[in-house]
């Protein structure tokens, strides 16, 4: 009779415990559903008869670490007159093995199983979260068990959804945090950016650090295992760990570039070096450890570098550091960061990990606090160093202008005291060369155009006499190029005269190439207009030089901001042995003729000098 009472009494146990979940045609979704739960080593549902089965409301269970696997068991009951096709979520997308059994018609149980051990591909679902598919046929109702091992804390809420609902649900929080993780990933290749043009180092450890933050972010929830290492098991468990340890450790560098140099001391500078390769060290060894210990070992390290980090900056801060706030407001959000996830990884928090987004929003904010201290500390660098620039010419420019009055005063000394001029020789021809040297250089910027950097017109004139005597005497030919760029006039009235002396440059760089030979060489004769003088050549390789001129001229494209402009030359040519070493300037006078002569034909054209030509 005591046996009946106490069967009796447990019967009635288990009935209060089993949680039913009433499913109607007004049912979109439901979040944290009721449910009985119990630790057992049972290996399956047929064990479970003898369990005891304690109920839970519906919020998240949070059971922390537990060495049994976790037993949940739930019912649907559909009482209306249709089929629903139901999603059924376990809200915690780290968990390590699942099983799940889901009672049919005939009583057979059909077995799914989900996790992180489980590739996705195998999964009944091919989706991040951990979703149970369920048929429910009108006026009937389903029993499902689920079996969960998990190494670590173990928490773990369920939910109830209609399919086209949680699409929705889906489809409105991938949006914002698609957002969110594409301006991270924005920031990333600005730094990388930043570096290409600037080459500064930190620019690379803000773009790792970053990084790092947006692959641990990623991983948290659950889009790294779906999208980009979906068949790595190993990864997707012992990533929280790595990753957490990883973009901790990225904060060594950054404060080595940022506040260390200047503002900490040798022994400062000294300690954080070992700082960072003890935790490089710990870092590599994690996965020597089980994933929990290795969540645990992680964690812990991870807030005692951010600890000293914050000693390491409010050391700088002290020594005169200037970006304090950003500096500081980074450590503080990585510290809250890490205590936040550190409580939720280790189970001391029993909220959902999807609903709360601080360590999404924290990520963020690092992010962009990092990118802007590295942009204005290179904005400053750089400002300083122009500074330095300025400071340095004009240091020069009063040196040059105590040397010129130097100079003056030697002068009125020398016309003063000539009767003792032996005495002063030595001094007078140290003057003299000194002199000498400038005029030298005097000389030297009096050949070249100041606009283009080839030789001017006045250097021409003189070369010209120059191999006009030496073609006379060696029986040489000499050849003469003259080139004109064309609708120059248009240029200047459309984009401007800063951009006509852009194209002039450009011009003069693509000649001054050409120019093969050492006597061979480029002047600018005038205005849109140059020369290019070519001893000893025949008027074929001339014509063959000019030619290729024009061929590269029309390629060529001179991109202004967002306006690209194309433009083309004409060139006459005029070659011949001189006859008359008197009158030099036949040359340019002939040569131009022949570039007239290729403007009147339509331009973007080589006319070579004929005799016949002028011939009426």
């Amino acid at each position: 009779m005591y046996k009946s009472c106490g069967a009796i009494i447990l019967l009635l146990f288990s009935l209060l415990c089993q949680a039913a979940i009433e499913v109607t045609e007004e049912f979109s979704h439901q979040q944290g559903i009721a449910f009985s739960y119990s630790l057992s080593n049972s290996n399956a549902v047929t064990q479970l008869n003898d369990v005891l089965w304690q109920p839970h409301a519906g919020q998240t269970l949070n059971l922390g670490l537990v060495d049994e696997p976790l037993w949940i068991k739930t019912e649907l009951v559909n009482h209306s007159n249709q089929d629903f096709e139901l999603l059924m979520s376990l809200d915690n997308n780290l968990l390590d093995k699942i099983t799940v059994y889901i009672q049919q018609q005939n009583h057979v149980l059909m077995t799914l199983a989900l996790g992180d051990t489980v590739p996705l591909l195998k999964r009944p679902i091919k989706h991040e979260a951990q979703l149970v598919p369920v048929h429910l046929l009108a006026n009937s109702s389903k029993q499902i068990f689920i079996q969960i091992h998990h190494q670590g804390p173990l928490t773990v809420s369920l939910s109830l959804w209609q399919q086209t609902e949680y699409l929705k649900y889906k489809s409105r929080f991938n949006l914002i945090y698609g957002l969110l993780a594409g301006f991270m990933l924005a920031m990333v290749f600005t730094n990388i950016a930043l570096y290409y043009f600037t080459r500064k180092s930190y620019f690379i450890t803000g773009a790792c650090l970053v990084s790092a933050l947006w692959l641990l972010v990623i991983h948290i929830y659950g889009f790294s295992y779906r999208y980009i290492y979906a068949d790595w098991q190993w990864l997707q468990q012992y990533g929280q760990a790595h990753l957490v340890l990883l973009a901790t450790l990225l904060f060594t560098p950054l404060i080595w570039h940022t506040v260390g140099k200047q503002h900490l001391t040798h022994r400062a500078k000294r300690s954080l070096e070992i700082t960072g390769l003890v935790g490089i060290a710990v870092l590599l060894l994690l996965s020597v450890f089980s994933v929990s210990t290795a969540l645990l070992i992680s964690y812990v390290v991870s807030l005692s570098l951010t600890a000293g980090y914050l000693v390491y900056t409010s050391l700088g801060i002290r020594a005169g550091y200037p970006y304090r706030t950003a500096m500081l407001s980074s450590c503080i959000l990585l510290l809250l960061f890490l205590t936040y996830q550190a409580c939720q990884a280790l189970g001391w928090l029993h909220q959902a990990w999807l609903e709360h987004p601080v360590t999404y929003l924290c990520s963020l904010l690092i992010s962009m606090f990092v990118s802007y201290l590295l942009t204005q500390q290179f904005v400053v660098q750089r400002d300083n160093k122009f500074k330095a620039q300025q400071q340095k010419l004009a240091a020069s420019q009063a040196e040059d202008a105590l040397l010129k009055e130097r100079l003056k005063i030697q002068e009125q000394a020398s016309e003063e005291l000539e009767a003792r001029i032996d005495e002063r020789t030595f001094e007078l021809q140290v003057t003299l060369r000194e002199l000498e040297d400038k005029n030298r250089e005097l000389e030297k910027l009096n050949m070249e155009d100041a606009l283009t950097k080839v030789k001017n017109r006045r250097y021409f004139d003189k070369r010209l006499m120059m191999e006009v005597r030496r073609a006379r005497r060696e029986q040489s030919t000499l050849s003469i190029i003259m080139l004109d760029i064309d609708h120059f006039k248009s240029i200047n009235d459309r984009f401007g005269h800063l951009v006509g002396d852009q194209a002039i440059c450009a011009i003069a760089d693509i000649l001054k190439n050409a120019a093969q030979r050492p006597f061979d060489e480029v002047f600018r004769y005038g205005g849109e207009e140059f020369v290019m003088l070519l001893p000893n050549t025949q008027e074929e390789g001339a014509f063959e030089i000019a030619e290729q001129l024009r061929s590269q001229v029309a390629e060529f494209v001179l991109r202004i901001g967002e306006a690209n402009i194309e433009f083309t030359i004409s060139a006459g040519i005029y070659s011949a042995i001189a006859a008359d070493i008197h009158n030099p300037t036949l040359y340019t006078d002939l040569a131009d003729k022949a570039l007239y002569r290729a403007k009147q034909q339509g331009r973007n054209r080589v006319v070579i000098y004929s005799n016949e030509e002028e011939m009426p």
